[in-house]
């Protein structure tokens, strides 16, 4: 075996099967071909959860000329049976004053859902969808929540990891988390760059470093302010394979303080499994270390496949894969196992 390939350091076959809710008698080659045939005959029939659309209303994606058959070649040719759309670009333009509140951006963000959802009835099997909400504008939020998921049936929303410089935890989205609590909804959250941390290395873009740690921030801001622990039914999806989240988690457990500590019931212990309890999904961040970080972490039933396409090809997530020398059973339950339970309509 090559000295460079990631060994599995984790949970013994029988504790790993155990935390993924199987039976420990069953064969992992049974196990495996219960997920039946793929598009591609392999097999391995992938759910991305980290996948966007690019909707022609939107002008930044405009000259991409994305289709939903676009996205369905490309899946068929890496073993993807299903992906759960959202959309991205948008949060610029909430966070703008001159749009909070506006009937442009509730249009912008009311059209973009029901393309997602028109895809998603098309090919019901091979799309899904998170809806996408107008923050900061909390009353259309709402709204949107309520036709997103009663009227478009979206499997989940996405909400970036700041809005107007107010990260995801603070109290003004409160009224927001309560409902989505109250709906058990999945939340995907798909990074962002704020206000205060544009243009801050010159030659590096703003993308490269400032998405995993904003996503980090809003990690820390739903933590410290209580909502992982007062919102247990919200199932939070983060990004790259956790962002800085696996390295910085014995910090912010070790930080828990004062009023903090008021929040989450058992301290520091409780903080640690509050963010252990969180999913993670693996796109553009399947190197070794990253890889390496969140599953030391997280246990296996928290992985799931994700690849950002087509804003990265699908290449920089899944052609580092065969070199992680992953476990059958963790391979499976992070290609589609652990988002079946998630999304029971798209059980095998």
């Amino acid at each position: 075996m090559p000295q460079d390939r990631l060994e599995w350091h984790g949970a013994s076959r029988r504790d790993l099967l155990k935390s993924l809710g199987v039976a420990v008698l069953l064969p992992a080659s049974e196990l495996l071909g219960q997920a039946g045939r793929g598009p591609t005959g392999t097999g391995r029939r992938r759910i991305d959860v980290h996948h966007h659309m690019l909707p022609p209303m939107i002008e930044l994606w405009a000259a991409r000329h994305w289709s939903p058959e676009v996205s369905l070649e490309t899946m068929d040719k890496f073993e993807t049976e299903t992906a759960i759309l959202s959309v991205t670009g948008l949060q610029p333009l909430f966070a703008d004053p001159f749009y909070d509140g506006s009937q442009r951006a509730r249009k912008l963000v009311r059209d973009t859902n029901e393309f997602g959802a028109k895809a998603a009835r098309d090919n019901p099997r091979r799309f899904g969808f998170f809806a996408a909400l107008p923050l900061p504008d909390l009353d259309a939020s709402l709204k949107e929540i309520e036709y997103g998921f009663d009227s478009l049936k979206a499997d989940g929303v996405m909400m970036f990891s700041d809005t107007g410089d107010k990260w995801l935890g603070d109290p003004l989205f409160r009224p927001i988390m309560e409902e989505l609590n109250r709906r058990k909804a999945v939340v995907f959250i798909h990074p962002s760059v704020p206000n205060c941390c544009r243009g801050m290395v010159a030659g590096v873009g703003d993308t490269t470093l400032e998405f995993d740690l904003d996503t980090t921030r809003t990690i820390g801001s739903l933590l410290y302010n209580g909502v992982l622990a007062q919102m247990p039914d919200i199932r939070f999806i983060v990004n790259h394979s956790g962002a800085a989240v696996p390295v910085l988690a014995g910090r912010m457990r070790d930080s828990v303080r004062g009023e903090q500590g008021k929040v989450i019931p058992g301290g520091p212990d409780g903080a640690w499994e509050e963010l252990r309890k969180l999913y993670y999904e693996c796109a553009h961040a399947t190197f070794q270390a990253p890889i390496a970080a969140v599953t030391k972490f997280a246990p296996p039933s928290q992985l799931l496949f994700g690849t950002d396409y087509p804003v990265w090809p699908y290449e920089t997530t899944t052609s580092h894969i065969p070199d992680l020398n992953l476990p059958p059973d963790l391979e499976h339950a992070m290609d589609r196992g652990n988002a079946e339970r998630l999304f029971p309509r798209l059980k095998a």
